[in-house]
């Protein structure tokens, strides 16, 4: 089984299995970075359905913390060694609920990027699985149209979002709960286009980090287990 990372300077060049993304770092068999720095959240390599992948959850600290009403949207993700400003990033991700939440857990998975050491700052767009359109039976409304989310972090979470731009920063995506789906961000500048399994769902033109060289990874929400593979970068 290969795994690739592709990136773009002034043309492709494809990196086999065991590449790096960044120089002195190897990829796992579930084909993303094996080094990498995890912020409340802890990852191991699983087999599922026949491959490996990373496995992600939150720590029972911070699981415990966000039941004690510390609110969602937390910087909970694992940090790659490796940094973006322009291009694409994409990856398979499949999650559950793991049944350490309260009730509004829906699967929360997705990419980080932007991050800055700085500050902790960055940007990110994850799946809520339970609000899928390919559940059966589907989601009540209005959660059938909130299946995919970009934030702000620390200022942007959905909340604000919600109250200020309806519909925005979020929408319908054919998604499910347990099963592996392919996620795909464009960055241009201020504009990113969201994809899942190559169906635009999510589109827009204010980035609020746009333009910044930061680092990138994978995020997870309250009460998910979730399982990415096949981490993709383009630079442009």
């Amino acid at each position: 089984m290969k795994f690739r990372h592709i990136f773009v300077a002034a043309a492709f060049l494809l990196l086999p299995a065991c590449a790096s993304l960044k120089t002195g770092s190897q990829t796992s068999a579930a084909g993303v970075p094996s080094a990498y720095a995890l912020h409340d959240v802890y990852a191991e390599l699983v087999a599922r359905e026949g491959r490996q992948v990373l496995q992600v959850e939150l720590t029972d600290d911070e699981q415990a913390r966000q039941l004690a009403g510390a609110g969602g949207n937390r910087p909970t993700y694992v940090l790659f060694d490796d940094a973006l400003e322009n291009g694409t990033i994409e990856v398979s991700i499949a999650a559950e609920l793991n049944g350490k939440s309260g009730p509004d857990a829906r699967g929360f998975a997705g990419l980080m990027f932007h991050h800055a050491a700085t500050d902790g700052s960055y940007e990110a767009v994850y799946l809520r699985m339970t609000n899928g359109t390919l559940n059966d039976p589907g989601p009540p409304a209005p959660r059938n149209v909130r299946a995919i989310q970009y934030i702000a972090h620390p200022d942007f979470h959905f909340p604000v979002s919600r109250e200020l731009f309806p519909g925005k920063y979020e929408s319908a995506a054919p998604v499910k709960a347990g099963a592996t789906h392919k996620l795909r961000l464009d960055i241009n500048g201020s504009r990113l286009s969201a994809f899942v399994d190559g169906q635009l769902v999510l589109s827009f033109d204010d980035l609020k980090l746009a333009n910044r060289n930061g680092g990138f990874g994978l995020w997870i929400g309250d009460g998910t287990r979730a399982y990415f593979s096949d981490l993709k970068v383009i630079r442009r």
